[in-house]
């Protein structure tokens, strides 16, 4: 079976992703994680499972829990996994998706030219995903 490791802080967006993948492929099984740590700790041991990753570019550092508050949200959290895959020789797949136009200053377009550049053979593109509000 194939397997998507879906890296995502916000519950409602990784919910519609979700949806969304399971609608369009009924067979992927997605695995989840919602801050950096947990995403950086998952890829680096399970890369092998998955054949895409679908990566926030700006999370929290840590899991938010009950007396846990997610720790500092991180920008370019999603580009610092992108260069620790790029460092480790991981072969996997990123697609980077986000609902915001621009990252500490830099626009979308910049920071896709960037890992195009910095990450070849892992970056394949990005999403941008707007969640409506109904």
């Amino acid at each position: 079976m194939k397997k998507i490791l879906l890296v995502e802080d916000l519950p409602q967006k990784a919910d519609n992703i979700k949806s969304l993948l399971k609608l369009e492929f009924p067979e992927i099984e997605i695995e989840e994680r919602s801050s950096y740590h947990t995403a950086i700790e998952e890829i680096y041991r399970n890369y092998n499972k998955y054949f895409v990753v679908l990566l926030d570019v700006s999370m929290s550092t840590y899991d938010a829990g009950v007396e846990e508050n997610g720790g500092i949200p991180e920008a370019l959290a999603g580009k610092m996994i992108l260069d620790g895959m790029y460092l480790r020789d991981i072969p996997v797949k990123v697609k980077v998706m986000t609902m915001y136009e621009s990252f500490d200053g830099k626009s979308i377009q910049e920071l896709d030219k960037e890992l195009r550049e910095d990450s070849p053979e892992n970056y394949d593109g990005y999403i941008f995903f707007l969640v409506s509000k109904k």
